[in-house]
């Protein structure tokens, strides 16, 4: 075999590796949250999370070189990978509250889905160290100010009615977060009933009507007036 024909063969079988290579982090990173969840991380050591996942230690260190670095990727799924796939749809298509309602649901079906990297999300983060801490930030911060934003333009379309849009959008991410303290599987509300329900309710809060009636700022404020 040639160098030429060799080369090919090898870049095909790396790419073909990365799939597994980063399905197998995924597990890892999940077995790692369930354990974190558990037991919190500081209650967590290499070795237990290779034994959940049946693999060496020295199997773990060659996908994480550190336990911080398995508690970053375990926050990811919720302050990177959630953000990624979320704020593209306030660019995409259909209405300013289509989208809204969208969002939220994905939102709260995303907490469905990932209910330990949540927890961990939002118990552990002040076990990263400071420059770690900056990098989830900096997600955080683009997803509400991206809300934000949104909702700006949505009410200067009419289709909201925000006086302050930047709160708002905290109030609406306040909300659409809660899930996360108290919802189980199996409880009176699946996850997507419950999805659906948080969009209508995120659509009163920033005066959109679920029913497509939205009133302007200034209907808004005339019936406020108007009920006083």
């Amino acid at each position: 075999m040639t160098q030429a024909q060799a080369t090919p063969a090898r870049a095909t079988r790396a790419q073909a590796s990365r799939p597994r290579n980063a399905a197998r982090r995924a597990e890892l990173v999940a077995v790692a949250s369930r354990l974190f969840r558990e037991r919190g991380y500081h209650g967590v050591g290499m070795r237990a999370i290779a034994e959940a996942a049946d693999i060496q230690a020295a199997s773990l260190y060659h996908h994480f070189a550190s336990k911080e670095e398995l508690l970053l990727e375990s926050i990811y799924v919720v302050d990177r990978d959630l953000v990624v796939d979320q704020l593209p749809i306030l660019e995409g298509e259909g209405t300013y509250r289509e989208r809204l309602e969208r969002l939220v649901r994905g939102h709260v079906g995303h907490i469905g889905a990932n209910r330990d990297a949540w927890w961990v999300a939002g118990r552990e983060l002040r076990a990263l160290s400071p420059g770690k801490l900056d990098e989830v930030q900096v997600y955080r911060r683009r997803y509400q100010h991206g809300l934000g934003d949104f909702l700006a333009a949505g009410t200067a379309a009419g289709e909201f009615a925000c006086e302050d849009p930047r709160l708002s959008a905290l109030a609406v991410l306040d909300m659409i977060n809660g899930p996360n303290e108290w919802w189980e599987p199996g409880g009176r509300l699946a996850i997507d009933e419950l999805a659906t329900r948080y969009a209508a309710l995120a659509l009163r809060l920033v005066g959109g009507d679920p029913e497509g009636t939205a009133p302007g700022p200034g209907q808004a404020r005339k019936r406020r007036s108007s009920a006083r």
